[in-house]
């Protein structure tokens, strides 16, 4: 009875597995959800499954500022076919004070679509432009 009850469970888990693996999924996060004006933030987008040629709609990042930007893709094949792992990832900084939302990203593949939920941002402090007036050494820099 136990070997029945094992080999049972252990065809669920491997069934359960590789449900799992085919099941695309999106996922957009912020490193920090509250910053001052000028901090700069991190938006990520993370893309898992088994997706052939993927379309991506990021969203427009209104009311913030892009410091910088990458990306790392990477495919690994298993029996079932090949995974693919998708990460974008962007510096943002907001110049002015206020609460934002970030919109959702979407991913189209195979005919099905996948959306992240929006993210909100508060951000506090004074406008950066009025922060640079205060300090204008901080506009060009120190050097060391």
């Amino acid at each position: 009875m136990w070997k029945l009850y094992n080999c049972l469970l252990v065809f669920i888990l491997v069934l359960s597995i590789n449900i799992y693996a085919a099941t695309d999924n999106a996922e957009a996060k912020v490193s920090k959800s509250v910053v001052s004006t000028g901090e700069i933030f991190t938006y990520t987008l993370k893309i898992e499954g088994q997706v052939r040629s993927p379309k991506i709609e990021l969203p427009e990042f209104e009311n913030f500022t892009i410091a910088s930007q990458s990306q790392q893709r990477q495919y690994t094949s298993k029996n079932n076919g090949t995974n693919l792992t998708l990460q974008i990832t962007y510096n943002l900084f907001a110049p002015n004070p206020g609460n934002f939302v970030i919109k959702g990203a979407s991913l189209t593949d195979k005919g099905k679509r996948i959306e992240t939920q929006p993210i909100a941002i508060e951000v506090t402090g004074k406008p950066l432009e009025e922060k640079l007036r205060a300090a204008p050494s901080l506009e060009k820099g120190i050097d060391i």
